[in-house]
């Protein structure tokens, strides 16, 4: 055997994934009520989703386990969210981590994004005639294929010295000690995540656009993931008022994301198109006919997002 092919390619031993006690977590989480302060709820989600995190990494990327790739993105955005509650008392680190979160939920998320449009597509070829199944078979097949790159870049990411030190950098903020802080005001941690979503609503009132609707998609994600850390520290009428809030800034955010499904997948058949000219000219028109399915789509739901949206507009404000 020639002198280095022993611990090349897929021959290299890869380290053991971490987990919850080879971090230093105790078996349970860390919990945070209503008495708690605002960093003692911050590290409580920190350690939440680490474990999520822990627990998902195993399977994430695989074909077989769609959700593990899904709950790892949605994982690492929420305790990125409540990072950015941060008044300073979880230290430096917070920003940075924030950051290293961002960087693993976009791995995440390309992932999670092409396992939506492959489930998208094949629910839209349904009703194709049987004439074009082959042809869409080419335009699915190089579709998993740009999945199953996007699924090896983020296995190996977790396998990866970055990876392992954000792993250890939540660790750190899950298990600091109590600050014996005064609990927070539930309004103060919903102020900057209302001022930015009015900010983004009045631009999207002025001018509507695909880019426009993806920016208040996120605000909204901001202001419902604040939402569920301000209704665990409010008083029972005020968290009433909270969670209705929360469930219709849940409503127009699976209303954007659904919006915004249609705008990725038709980029990526574009796209597949315009890097694939193996593609035989019947993928092409069947990929023509799937973009302009989106299209539809796109409009449809763009008629119910001025509605959808100030009703989320008008809770803030009650």
């Amino acid at each position: 055997m020639p002198a280095g092919t022993a611990t090349s390619g897929p021959t290299t031993r890869r380290p053991r994934p971490l987990t919850a006690a080879t971090l230093g977590l105790p078996e349970r989480p860390r919990t945070a009520d209503r008495t708690a302060s605002l960093t003692e709820h911050i590290r409580a989600t920190v350690d939440t989703q680490l474990r999520v995190l822990l627990t998902e990494q195993l399977t994430a990327g695989r074909a077989d386990s769609p959700e593990s790739v899904h709950q790892m993105r949605v994982a690492a955005r929420r305790a990125r969210v409540a990072l950015g509650l941060d008044q300073g008392l979880v230290g430096l680190e917070a920003r940075r981590l924030r950051e290293e979160l961002s960087w693993l939920g976009g791995l995440a998320g390309g992932v999670r994004d092409l396992d939506v449009l492959c489930e998208r597509l094949t629910g839209d070829s349904a009703d194709l005639p049987e004439s074009d199944l082959p042809a869409f078979g080419e335009v699915l097949a190089a579709l998993l294929a740009s999945r199953s790159d996007a699924a090896e870049i983020l296995e190996r990411a977790l396998h990866r010295q970055r990876y392992r030190s954000l792993l250890h950098a939540m660790a750190v903020v899950a298990l600091g000690e109590p600050d014996g802080g005064e609990p927070p005001d539930p309004a103060s941690l919903m102020a900057k995540p209302v001022r930015a979503l009015h900010k983004q609503l009045a631009v999207s009132g002025r001018a509507p656009s695909d880019e426009g609707w993806h920016a208040l998609r996120i605000r909204v994600k901001k202001l419902r993931y604040a939402t569920e850390v301000a209704g665990r520290v409010a008083g029972p009428k005020k968290r009433a008022d909270i969670t209705a809030l929360t469930a219709k800034a849940k409503a127009l955010q699976e209303l954007l994301g659904d919006f915004q499904d249609t705008v990725v997948t038709e980029q990526h058949v574009r796209d597949l198109v315009a890097t694939n000219p193996g593609l035989s000219p019947a993928a092409v028109l069947v990929a023509g006919r799937l973009v302009e399915r989106q299209v539809t789509k796109r409009k449809a739901l763009r008629e119910r997002l001025p509605e959808a949206s100030g009703d989320l507009y008008s809770a803030t404000m009650a």
